[in-house]
């Protein structure tokens, strides 16, 4: 179909194959066998690497 590749939510950069990514979500409260990538899109908000680290250093 027409699938969007995945973005940063921070700096909007697309997010590269093999490339390290953070995911902010919820546990989930069900069971089940998904597709990571689908669910990481529909569950998660993702973050790279660069945008965290530089979160992460702020709040220090």
């Amino acid at each position: 179909m027409f699938s969007r590749p995945p973005t940063c939510s921070v700096c909007g950069k697309p997010i590269e194959k093999n490339e390290p990514i953070y995911v902010r979500m919820r546990y989930p409260s069900y069971r089940g066998m998904v597709e990571i990538q689908a669910f990481l899109r529909q569950e998660g908000t993702i973050i790279c690497e660069v945008c965290f680290s530089q979160k992460n250093n702020h709040e220090k």
